[in-house]
């Protein structure tokens, strides 16, 4: 039976996201990639190679330059010019064989493009997350200081016992604490972001900006169609098994003789005299040590690319397979805890707060309901995060920036 994807844009999973304090900008991730375009360094880098080999193709159509000399005996002089000339058929090959070099760069440049932007993406989920996370903690420091006041007023009525106040402390500080070191891992995620944008790493980044959800459907064979047809590094193997062939061709042409022709004028006591002209041919000689071995060569080459191919093929489907498994976990589990998990867990914390004021149940029962809640929110953010992280993995493997492409 035919598997069935629904990819739900997790730009609106990155949704619902709220500033934690109003002097802090929102950021869009399609103002990051974009920037990321511009200044990244691996991006820059593999555009100026792919440039350069662009570059490279018009010299390769010519002839090589001709050489000028002067021969000086007594009372004589020669002015030669000698031009070298391969086979008529070389030169359109090497410019067939550097084509293919410029087709290949240009998808290894498409290639780190993509990885760039997918890691982009995955950095964005994390900063999701992590602002998501501290929103939780400073929710649950909030149930807590509630949690405190209510068993300070208990202690005062000899209702509860010192040490559940003590617990109540201990737990605060221990959230306080919490949301320190999720502030740190903050920074820490802002600083990669910063370093995919060439930025300096203690630039503020803000906070990820909900956008619209889209809803698109595939089936897993489509999704392996577009891989095998738009995927870079599949298209640029193809280019180095197309250049390898017209490698071999050359070889071949090895067989065939270059020419050289020369044009000589003697200079003789102030007179021009004889003109003289030379033609020559290269001649193969040696085909049976030098020819043969270099066809056995490409002949090879061609046959490691080939499954070079194959193999880089079966990895980039399984890389399709995986990241779609990953993305229907992800929605499941996303799905379960917005619509199931988290709102049992906030009304089992609101009826847990008032049977321990009804004195029903003890401190720590209320304290647990607290902290499986905070667990619970973690976990549903986090099958965001992972969602989103898992549809920029399928988008790479498919070779596409955006699925809706």
């Amino acid at each position: 039976m035919k598997r069935h994807i629904i990819l739900t844009w997790c730009t609106a999973v990155l949704f619902g996201i709220c500033a934690t304090s109003a002097d802090t900008e929102t950021v869009l991730l399609a103002d990051l990639i974009e920037e990321a375009k511009a200044n990244n360094p691996e991006i820059l880098a593999a555009q100026h190679r792919y440039e350069a080999a662009e570059a490279r193709v018009t010299g390769v159509r010519h002839l090589t330059d001709p050489m000028i000399a002067v021969e000086f005996a007594p009372s004589m002089r020669m002015y030669s010019i000698t031009q070298t000339m391969p086979f008529p058929t070389k030169l359109s090959t090497l410019s067939s064989i550097a084509g293919t070099e410029v087709d290949e760069y240009r998808q290894l440049y498409e290639m780190t493009t993509l990885d760039v932007v997918k890691r982009i993406k995955k950095a964005y989920a994390e900063l999701f997350y992590i602002h998501k996370e501290i929103e939780a903690i400073e929710e649950s420091i909030s149930f807590l200081r509630q949690f405190f006041n209510i068993v300070s007023q208990h202690y005062a009525l000899s209702h509860a016992p010192q040490t559940d106040v003590l617990r109540a402390q201990i737990e605060l500080a221990k959230m306080e604490n919490q949301r320190l070191t999720s502030q740190d891992k903050k920074e820490v995620i802002e600083a990669q972001l910063n370093t995919l944008l060439d930025r300096n790493a203690d630039t503020p980044v803000g906070i990820p900006q909900p956008v619209d959800t889209n809803v698109i459907t595939y089936e897993i064979e489509e999704l392996y169609e577009r891989a095998r047809d738009y995927h870079p590094q599949l298209a640029a193997t193809r280019h180095m098994v197309e250049r390898a062939e017209f490698m071999k061709t050359f070889a071949r042409q090895h067989y065939l003789p270059d020419f050289m022709f020369k044009f000589t004028q003697v200079e003789q006591e102030g007179d021009f005299t004889d003109q003289k002209y030379m033609f020559g041919l290269t001649v193969p000689l040696w085909f049976f040590g030098k020819q043969n071995n270099m066809v056995s060569e490409a002949t090879a080459q061609i046959e490691m690319l080939r499954a070079y191919y194959q193999n880089m093929e079966n990895s980039v489907l399984l890389d399709v397979k995986a990241a779609t498994v990953e993305t229907d976990r992800s929605a499941r589990t996303r799905v379960l805890y917005e619509h199931s998990i988290i709102p049992q867990a906030y009304a089992n914390v609101k009826s847990a707060l008032i049977a321990y004021e009804a004195n029903e149940i003890d401190f720590m029962t209320l304290l647990e309901s607290e902290r499986i809640l905070l667990q619970f929110q973690l976990e549903y953010y986090r099958a965001q995060a992972d969602f989103f992280k898992s549809i920029a993995e399928l988008e790479e493997a498919i070779g596409s920036e955006s699925l809706s492409d």
